[in-house]
């Protein structure tokens, strides 16, 4: 059993009338609750759907209580009872349950539980027998939601009520008899007994009128009066399920049939009041709206929509002309431009769907379109004059309210304040088109018209500064111009000079070329013989090296030899041994060893002459060998020095290689130097013609100076600027002495000297003339 926690002592009471209604999954999983439910609970609809019922559950109920709910549902029988359940704040509220399966088709899909308010009487009686339970003090068993208790009385009742109602009515009708048959059977063993048997018959008979009375008439009546009050509208009445005999099963469909239309009177009452409250705000809403059913039959129109159609007669046309629309309608539509009563509408038109797709009906939206139309039509006027530069035309306020009237005021405010910076704009475009830079824009403007402001008036500063700059500028070209002209003429005269000091330097230039051209011829066929004389060195070197090779190899072929001459003498050692021994075996054979003897001795002797010469060529060799190691020592010698030689005479050949190439560097650079000086010499002859045009053009800029300074006169400027001071002589103190300084310089150096240009020095201020 699940024990949810934790759980407080404050109780929470439902309100009279209120139902809480629930339906599960035959697993007991929730899928619907009502509103009444969920503030009762706690806890959020999302909270409660998919979650398994017994998540409100209480601790202090009996697991007896929740087992004979589910076999009692499982048995497709109704239950009801007294249930303490749990807020999801831990409190409790008790709650009087009717639960009975959902089915469809023989099948069941579903439970459906509803709670009503039980009184405190029934509270505390439960909740008292709950705690007996719970603590193991009662003797009481829960059946279909019934307390049964334990005894000889109560065992032997509840046994009759699960009877079916032929077995009872068969036993009430036997026993008697049995009972008479009994009682005439002793009346004939005594006469007394007579007035006891018939006595014991009308009692009996008595007993069997109350008890099926009890049994058959009671419950009928008892459940007449259950479906009178359901007649009545109510449905808390507690019915009694605890027989299983006919009364009992139509008890147990009473109940059933009691629960499912006490949830469905539940929800068509909220549907009801839902509804109501849907249709009171439709009534007072501001909008204008209808309502029509599937077949298009207007049903409904909302007090607005009676004050636009005035009389029955418009209303009876209006639901004739809409009829064939709304009958059809399946999607969202607009018809415009709909006339009544002087004023222009837009109708609205949307399908209302059930919850199978099938059509239900439709509604209708009123949207008055009359002043948004006229003020439409007065915006596209001002507009449209706006476009054309008219901006003095404003909107009426005069029958305008609400959003309409702060359009048309907003637009007015727009069109106002545009006016004004136009003109403001226009003013001061005027005043800069005629000349004068003195009038500004002085009135307060926000965003893009501050903007133009800001940016007018800056334009106007800057044309003012840079028109007193360039008039400023104008006085100052004008008296540079005449500077420019006599700097002009000096600078003829020099340039005069320095192609006269060209002239000579090419000449000098040419002598000096011929000398390094003979120096380059001369360094070149020393080099050629350098590389020859290296060639041969290097080709000795090789021969010599290959001679080094050869005596090596002799040396070695030598050693050899006398190695092989060394194995030769010992081998004739070996011969002369064995000779021995051979005849030393023959004297020990006697007669018959002679032969051998002399062969021995014959061998023995040439085994000597073979030592001997093998001795002699062993000298030989030793004294060949060390006259080849002299040689090779030698030719070692010999090796080194050429090898010497040969170094020598490479670097000698790489100096020449060097001498040569930097006599054909310097021929070239001299070659290029004299180039260079021949081009000086044309430039210089080219910078005296540009001199003359720089004279003319000086002239011409005093000319243009002056009507520059005619054309700025025409501008009217706050404040004249200051007068330009005079044009100041921008030579340098020796200016006077720099041809007599240039012909000293030639003098003094002779017609082979260099005269080099003189190097141009700027001053520090800007547009001061550069001198030489």
């Amino acid at each position: 059993m699940r024990i949810n926690m934790p759980v407080t002592n404050i109780e929470r009471e439902m309100q009279d009338g209120e139902f809480l209604v629930s339906k599960t999954t035959p697993k007991g999983v929730i899928s619907y609750i009502n509103k009444p439910f969920i503030a009762m609970s706690g806890y959020t609809e999302a909270e409660l759907i998919g979650q398994a019922h017994n998540l409100i559950r209480h601790p202090d109920m009996p697991p007896e209580a929740f087992e004979d709910f589910w076999v009692t549902l499982k048995q497709e029988r109704p239950w009801s009872g007294l249930i303490k359940n749990r807020n999801k704040d831990g409190g409790f509220y008790w709650v009087f349950a009717n639960a009975t399966p959902i089915k469809e088709q023989g099948r069941i899909i579903g439970h459906m539980s509803i709670r009503s308010k039980p009184s405190r009487e029934q509270i505390q009686t439960a909740d008292a027998l709950y705690r007996d339970m719970r603590e193991g003090r009662a003797k009481v068993r829960i059946v279909n939601g019934e307390i049964i208790r334990e005894g000889v009385l109560g065992t032997i009742r509840h046994k009759i009520q699960q009877l079916c109602l032929k077995t009872q009515i068969v036993l009430l009708v036997t026993l008697p008899s049995i009972a008479v048959t009994t009682s005439l059977w002793l009346a004939e063993q005594q006469s007394w007994l007579v007035y006891g048997s018939v006595i014991a018959g009308a009692v009996l008979s008595v007993a069997i009128g109350a008890m099926l009375c009890r049994n058959i008439s009671l419950p009928v009546n008892m459940m007449i009066g259950h479906l009178e009050k359901m007649a009545q509208g109510d449905y808390t009445s507690q019915i009694n399920v605890v027989r299983h005999d006919e009364i009992g099963r139509l008890a147990e469909a009473l109940k059933s049939m009691q629960i499912r239309a006490g949830v469905d009177f539940t929800e068509t009452k909220r549907m009801n009041v839902e509804n109501l409250r849907i249709r009171n705000a439709l009534d007072i809403a501001s909008s204008a709206i209808m309502i029509a059913d599937a077949t298009g039959m207007v049903i409904f129109l909302n007090q607005k929509v009676r004050e636009i159609l005035t009389g029955e007669k418009d209303e009876a046309a209006m639901r004739q002309a809409l009829k064939d629309h709304l009958a059809s309608l399946d999607q969202p539509q607009e018809m415009d431009n709909i006339k009544v009563n002087g004023r222009v509408y837009s109708l609205k038109l949307t399908p209302v769907m059930n919850a199978d797709g099938s059509r239900a009906g439709a509604t209708v939206e009123w949207l008055d379109r009359t002043q948004e139309l006229t003020v439409e039509k007065e915006v596209v006027e001002i507009v449209q004059a706006a476009i054309a530069g008219d901006f003095s035309k404003r909107l009426p306020l005069a029958g305008k309210e609400g959003f309409f009237r702060q359009l048309a005021e907003d637009i007015n405010r727009l069109m106002e304040t545009t006016t004004q910076g136009l003109n403001d704009l226009a003013g001061a475009l005027d005043a800069l088109a005629r000349g004068d830079l003195t009038q500004t824009i002085t009135r307060q403007y926000q965003g893009m018209f501050g903007q133009l402001k800001e940016d007018a008036n800056q334009t106007v500063t800057q044309l003012t500064d840079i028109i007193g700059q360039i008039k400023e500028a104008a006085e100052l070209i004008g008296a540079a111009s005449k500077e420019i002209a006599d700097g002009n003429v000096d600078l003829s005269q020099r340039t005069e000079e320095q192609a006269a000091n060209l002239e000579e330097t090419a000449a000098s230039m040419e002598q000096l070329t011929s000398t390094v051209k003979q120096n380059a011829d001369n360094a070149r066929q020393a080099n050629q013989l350098a590389s020859s004389a290296s060639e041969v060195a290097v080709k000795g070197g090789e021969v010599v090296g290959q001679v080094i090779n050869t005596m090596s190899a002799i040396n070695e072929s030598s050693k050899k030899v006398v190695d092989i001459i060394s194995v030769i003498d010992g081998i004739a050692f070996q011969t002369n041994i064995l000779a021995l021994n051979a005849a030393v075996e023959a004297a020990r054979a006697g007669e018959q060893g002679r032969g051998f003897a002399v062969v021995a001795t014959e061998v023995r002797t040439l085994a000597q002459r073979s030592a001997a010469a093998a001795k002699e060529i062993k000298e030989l060799i030793g004294n060949s060998v060390h006259k080849v190691e002299d040689g090779t020592q030698l030719v070692d010698e010999a090796g080194k020095t050429m090898q010497e030689i040969v170094l020598s005479v490479k670097r000698v050949t790489k100096i020449m290689n060097e001498i040569s190439a930097a006599s054909q560097e310097q021929s070239l650079e001299i070659t290029q130097v004299n180039q260079a000086i021949t081009q000086m010499d044309e430039i210089t002859q080219q910078n005296a013609a540009l001199v003359e045009q720089a004279a003319a053009a000086s002239e011409s800029m005093r000319e243009q100076a002056e009507h520059l300074a005619q054309a700025i006169a025409t501008f009217k400027l706050e404040q004249a600027p200051e007068a330009a001071q005079p044009f100041a002589e921008r030579r340098s103190p020796n200016r006077a002495t720099n041809v007599t300084r240039l012909s000293q310089s030639k003098a003094s150096q002779g017609n082979t000297a260099k005269s080099a240009p003189a190097v141009l020095s700027k001053t520090d201020s800007d547009g001061e003339w550069e001198e030489f």
